[in-house]
C-alpha cells in the first residue's frame, strides 16, 4: 500500500501515514452480492462509494450479516481511508454511533469492535495517535456481555505501552487520561466496570513506572493505582475480588518494575533482573497483604486465581529466600492442602514456577526448605483427583531441574510407577511426556544416564505397550533423546519392532523416524540382522506420511551406515522394489530416498561415494523417463538436488544429466514435469 510521510509536530519523529487508496474495489470493501442486495442502493451506486461511506451504510443496515460483515473489514477501511481520514471520520463515528450508543446492543458488533481495534494500531494509527482509541475502549469495558468486556481488556493491554513513543503530549496526557479511565472504571457504581479496572491497572501502572516523569506528582498517581487495585481486592462481589485475584500477578510485576513474566523468568534460568529497594517495599507492604487476604478467600473461585499468583510474589520479593520463605510458602503450604480440588489444580499448574520463584535453590541455608516444598509436589501428585495429578505431572521435567538429581531420586521417582499405571490415560500421556522432556538437556541437564536407565527404562517400556496411541506416541516421537542409551534397552527395542505393525499410521511413522537411530545404537549389523526388513515395509506402507519419515531418515541412516554399506546392502532391495512396483506411489518414494541423500542440511552435506553416486544418478535418469508424470517429476527434482549437491562428477553432468534434462524438456507434455526440468538445468552447486 502506497505511503506518505506527515510533517512531524513539535519535533516529534516523522510518522508514515497510510494514503487512502480510490475506491473501495482497490480497498477489498466491496460487498458481497447476498450484502448489497440489504443495502437500499443500485449496485453500481455501491461500486462508486468510497469505503467509509459504505461502511456507516452496511453498520446502518437492519441486516445483520451486513453489520457484521462490516465490523470484520473495520481494519481494512482504515487502511482505505489512510491515517488522517481514518483518525478524523472513522474513529469520531465509531466512539459516538457505536460504542457512544445505548440503542446498539448487539454484542458480536461490540466484540468485533473490541477486536478490530487492535489492528489498528501502530500499522495504521502511530502509537502517540492512538488516545481516541481509549474512550470506545473505555464504553466497552462496562458492557454486561463478559467476553466483550475481556476483549476491551487486552486490547486496551495492547495499546496502552505503544502510547507515548513518539508523541508530544500537553497537560500530561495519555498519563492524566488513563488515571482518569482507570478512576472511572473502578469507582463505578455496576461490577462490570470494576472487573475491567483490575484488568487494565497493571498495563496502566507499567506504563507509568515506564515513561512518566519522575517527581511528586508521578509518585502519588501510581499511589493512587495502587489504592484502587487494594479497593477492588476487597471488593464485596466475588466477581470483581476473582478479577483482582487473576491480574494480582501482572499488577505485582509492574510494581515491581519486571519486565518478563514470572514464568518467563523462572523457564530461561537465567539470572533474575535486580528489583530495586523501593519496589520491593510497595510489594512487600502494600501487595503481600493483598495476596495473602485474597488467597483465604471465603470463595474457592477467588482462591484458585491467587494461589498462581505466587510466582509473581516471589519475583516481585527479588527471590528473597528469607522473605518468600514467610510470604510466598506459607501460601503454598494452604493451597496444597486445600479442600477444593480446584485450588490444588491451579497451584499445580504453575508449581514450577512458584518453586523457582522462592529462591530455595542452591541455598544450602534454605535446604530444608527446599525439601519442603518438593513435599508438597509430592502431595499433589499424589492427588485424589486425576486432573490435579496431571496437572502436576508436567511439572517433573523442570522440578527435576530446579531441585537436582538428589530431591529427584528421594521424592519424585519413587511415585512414577504408580503415576505409569494411573487408570486415567490424560495422567499416563504426561507422564510419558515429561520423563522424555526430563531427557532432554535444554529442559533438564540435571538427571544422569544412570538414573534415567535406573528410573526410565522400565515406565518406557509399559508406556510403549500402553493400550492408547496417544501415550506410545509421547515415547516414539522423542526417544532419539536417549539413543545412545537404547543399546542397553532391549526390552524397549523390542516393542519398538512389534509397533511397526501397528493399525495407527502415526505410529508406524513414529518407529520409522527412529529406526536409524537404532541403527547408531545398536550397530549397522543389528539393522542388517533386525530392523531391515521394518525398514522396508515401513517403506511401501500406504500411508504418505509413513513412507516419508524412511525418506527422511536416510541421511540419518547415510552417517551411520557410510555409503559403501548403502550401496551394498539398501541399494539392491531399493532397485528390486521400483522394478516390481505396480504403484507409482512405490517408484516417487525411492527416488525420494535417494535423492535425500543428496540434499545439504544447513552447513552439512552428505559424505557420498564416487559409486553410490553413479547409482542414484542412474535412477534418476531412469525415472526420468517413467510414463507416470509425477514420477518424472521426481526425478527431475532429484536430479536438480544432485547437481546443487555439487558432488557430482562434471563429466557425468555433462555427458548424461544435462543432455537427459534436455531432452526432457523438448518432448515433454506435462507442464510441471519441464519447469522441474528447467529448474534442475538452472540449479547451482
Amino acid at each position: 500500500m502506497a505511503g506518505e510521510s506527515s510533517e512531524p509536530s513539535d519535533g516529534a519523529a516523522a510518522e508514515p501515514e497510510h494514503a487512502p487508496i480510490a475506491g473501495p474495489l482497490a480497498s477489498g470493501t466491496t460487498p458481497a452480492l447476498t450484502l448489497a442486495r440489504s443495502l437500499a442502493m443500485e449496485p453500481d451506486a455501491l461500486l462508486e462509494m468510497p469505503p467509509f461511506d459504505l461502511f456507516v451504510a452496511q453498520l446502518s443496515s437492519d441486516s445483520t450479516e451486513a453489520r457484521v460483515d462490516a465490523m470484520k473489514k473495520l481494519a481494512v477501511v482504515g487502511e482505505a481511508m489512510g491515517t488522517k481520514a481514518a483518525v478524523e471520520k472513522l474513529v469520531p463515528y465509531l466512539a459516538e454511533e457505536i460504542a457512544g450508543s445505548d440503542a446498539d446492543d448487539d454484542d458480536e458488533i461490540l466484540l468485533l469492535l473490541a477486536g478490530e481495534l487492535a489492528k489498528l494500531v501502530p500499522g495504521l494509527i502511530p502509537g502517540h495517535g492512538a488516545l481516541p482509541l481509549l474512550p470506545i475502549l473505555e464504553r466497552l469495558c462496562c458492557v454486561e456481555e463478559t467476553v466483550v468486556r475481556d476483549k476491551a481488556v487486552e486490547t486496551t493491554n495492547q495499546i496502552v505501552p505503544l502510547l507515548l513513543p513518539g508523541g508530544n503530549y500537553e497537560d500530561g496526557a495519555p498519563f492524566g487520561l488513563l488515571l482518569a479511565a482507570a478512576k472511572r472504571l473502578a469507582g463505578a457504581d455496576w461490577f462490570t466496570a470494576k472487573v475491567s479496572a483490575a484488568g487494565i491497572l497493571p498495563a496502566v501502572y507499567a506504563f507509568w513506572n515506564a515513561h512518566a516523569p519522575q517527581g511528586e506528582g508521578a509518585t502519588e498517581a501510581q499511589r493512587e493505582l495502587r489504592v484502587l487495585f487494594k479497593d477492588l481486592s476487597e471488593d464485596d462481589t466475588p466477581m470483581v475480588r476473582r478479577s483482582a485475584a487473576k491480574h494480582l500477578g501482572r499488577f505485582v510485576e509492574a510494581v515491581a518494575g519486571l519486565t518478563d513474566s514470572a514464568e518467563e523468568l523462572v523457564k530461561a534460568g537465567k539470572g533474575f533482573p535486580a528489583v530495586g529497594e523501593e519496589h520491593k517495599r510497595l510489594v512487600t507492604y502494600e501487595l503481600v497483604p493483598i495476596f495473602q487476604a485474597l488467597s483465604s478467600d471465603e470463595q474457592d473461585s477467588v482462591r484458585l486465581l491467587a494461589v498462581s499468583c505466587a510466582g509473581s510474589v516471589g519475583c516481585g520479593l527479588a527471590r528473597e529466600p528469607g522473605v518468600t520463605a514467610e510470604v510466598v510458602l506459607p501460601v503454598v503450604r494452604g493451597g496444597c492442602a486445600d479442600l477444593s480440588w480446584r485450588v490444588r489444580n491451579n497451584l499445580a499448574k504453575v508449581f514450577s514456577t512458584v518453586t523457582g520463584s522462592l529462591g530455595f535453590a542452591g541455598s544450602k541455608q534454605h535446604a530444608a526448605k527446599q525439601a519442603e516444598v518438593f513435599q508438597f509436589f509430592a502431595g499433589l501428585l499424589q492427588d485424589n483427583e486425576a486432573e490435579v495429578r496431571a496437572a502436576a505431572v508436567e511439572n517433573i521435567a523442570r522440578m527435576a531441574q530446579l531441585g537436582g538429581a538428589d530431591l529427584f531420586k528421594q521424592h519424585i521417582a519413587p511415585l512414577l510407577p504408580n503415576l505409569a499405571d494411573d487408570l486415567v490415560m490424560e495422567v499416563r500421556s504426561k507422564l510419558a511426556q515429561t520423563l522424555m522432556d526430563c531427557c532432554d538437556p535444554s529442559i533438564c541437564d540435571t538427571l544422569t544416564d544412570d538414573i534415567i536407565l535406573e528410573e526410565f527404562k522400565p515406565l518406557l517400556e509399559n508406556f510403549l505397550n500402553d493400550e492408547f496411541a496417544e501415550v506410545q506416541l509421547h515415547i516414539l516421537t522423542k526417544l532419539s533423546r536417549v539413543s545412545h542409551l537404547l543399546g542397553k534397552m532391549d526390552v524397549v527395542v523390542s516393542s519398538i519392532l512389534q509397533m511397526a505393525k501397528a493399525q495407527n499410521w502415526r505410529v508406524r511413522e513414529a518407529v520409522g523416524r527412529l529406526l536409524p537411530f537404532l541403527a547408531e545404537a545398536r550397530g549397522v549389523a543389528f539393522f542388517q540382522d533386525h530392523l531391515l526388513d521394518p525398514w522396508l515395509k515401513i517403506m511401501s506402507d500406504q500411508v504418505a506420511d509413513v513412507r516419508t519419515a524412511c525418506v527422511d531418515g536416510m541421511p540419518k541412516l547415510l552417517s551411520v551406515a557410510g555409503s559403501q554399506w548403502i550401496q551394498s546392502e539398501m541399494l539392491p532391495h531399493y532397485s528390486r522394489m521400483y522394478e516390481e512396483s505396480h504403484s507409482y506411489l512405490t517408484r516417487i518414494t525411492v527416488l525420494r530416498s535417494f535423492a535425500s541423500l543428496t540434499e545439504k542440511h544447513g552447513e552439512d552435506e552428505n559424505n557420498i561415494g564416487t559409486e553410490l553416486m553413479t547409482e542414484i544418478v542412474t535412477i534418476m535418469l531412469k525415472g526420468l523417463k517413467d510414463k507416470v508424470p509425477n514420477v518424472r517429476l521426481v526425478a527431475a527434482r532429484g536430479l536438480g538436488l544432485v547437481h546443487i549437491s555439487g558432488q557430482c562428477d562434471d563429466a557425468v553432468m555433462s555427458a548424461q544429466i544435462v543432455p537427459a534434462l534436455n531432452e526432457c524438456i523438448d518432448g515433454e507434455a506435462d507442464q510441471d514435469c519441464k519447469y522441474q526440468c528447467q529448474l534442475a538445468l538452472e540449479a547451482k552447486a
